[in-house]
């Protein structure tokens, strides 16, 4: 009989997972599907821990993450692995949450109760507020989905609130800035991608705005690293603005904010 699923927060804090437990875990999936021969990278929080290890003091200051420190580990795999999952994590030890499978198995799967409480995977794109497509893009890093896929992650989300604003801050102060995928937040892909879109170019350019309106007020963040911060969102506005806009961009354009330029018919994640 299955176990019955039960949320990261109903689990008690004596009960719960150390943060290395969730770190040795989502190597260990993502080398078992290595070796099933597909792939799988991890997003979010996990990540960025991946990316940069000597750098989790200044994540840890920047109180972005609660008691439980991590809630789950989310992968993005490719959708036509997607049939291959259930099979695959009941092998790790997880059970799958069938509901999800049975009403959006093709785009995310939910799986609980292994050495984590929770595992959230997405199926070639996340489309939320606008789309962040991983078509041929799961290959750049070993463990992880791009640190540009992470960026556009965040910018695509019109309601950021303060966690999504200090993950961006923390990629500005740590990460490099480039024109390839090479552990970069590769400019180029970001404004081919918004120049083809004048709704994520607007939630986007919105969001770097945004943050560096709310830099100023991290405390965990130096005057030297906030300016940092404020000339990372420059450089990577104006190469967004120098990038030749499609004509459905432009057509899109005329009508502004008159009409609402994101998806609203979604659940946070």
């Amino acid at each position: 009989m299955p176990k019955p699923f039960i949320l990261p927060k109903e689990i008690p804090l004596d009960q719960y997972p150390k943060p290395e437990v969730f770190l040795s875990e989502g190597k260990r999936i993502v080398d078992a599907a290595r070796e099933a021969s597909f792939p799988l990278r991890v997003m979010g929080p996990l990540a960025l821990h991946y990316y940069f290890p000597d750098r989790v003091e200044l994540y840890a200051r920047l109180e972005r993450l609660g008691e439980r420190y991590f809630t789950d580990i989310d992968f993005v795999g490719y959708g036509k692995s997607g049939g291959k999952l259930k099979g695959f994590f009941e092998k790790l030890g997880y059970e799958c949450d069938v509901n999800t499978l049975m009403m959006t198995g093709k785009t995310r799967q939910i799986y609980y109760g292994g050495a984590v409480p929770m595992i959230d995977v997405f199926l070639d794109k996340l489309d939320y507020c606008h789309e962040v497509n991983f078509k041929d893009r799961l290959e750049f890093d070993d463990y992880c989905i791009a640190l540009t896929d992470i960026t556009l992650q965040k910018l695509q989300i019109w309601e950021i609130n303060d966690k999504d604003l200090k993950d961006l801050e923390f990629l500005f102060t740590t990460a490099d800035m480039g024109e390839d995928e090479a552990r970069k937040i590769n400019r180029a892909h970001i404004a081919k991608r918004l120049g083809d879109d004048w709704g994520f170019w607007y939630t986007a350019t919105t969001n770097l705005g945004r943050v560096k309106a709310h830099v100023d007020g991290v405390a965990a963040l130096d005057d030297a690293q906030k300016a940092h911060v404020k000339t990372r969102c420059d450089e990577l506005l104006a190469r967004i603005e120098a990038e030749p806009k499609t004509k459905d961009w432009q057509k899109r354009a005329k009508k502004g904010t008159d009409k609402i330029w994101y998806n609203q018919n979604f659940s946070d994640w």
